[in-house]
């Protein structure tokens, strides 16, 4: 049998609008555990977060979203 982690938080889930069709859709962004959670997209992209997030819309293919809210993370549990 193996050992199950238990989560200290859940992931960041980052809601994206794409530009072109303007359909929303939403990604998981990972945390590594005892990193300080960001609250806002400032405080994201200040801390490199979002430097290596892609977004590709799966309805008309565009790879311009913006992001427009987050969840999750322990200070939205």
């Amino acid at each position: 049998m193996g050992m199950a982690m238990v989560r200290e938080r859940s992931p960041l889930r980052l809601h994206i609008r794409c530009e072109n069709c303007l359909r929303e859709s939403s990604k998981e962004l990972e945390i590594p555990p005892g990193e300080y959670v960001p609250s806002d997209p400032l405080e994201l992209a200040g801390e490199g977060y979002l430097d290596g997030v892609k977004f590709h819309c799966g309805h008309c293919d565009s790879s311009i979203g913006r992001l427009f809210a987050i969840s999750g993370g322990s200070r939205y549990e």
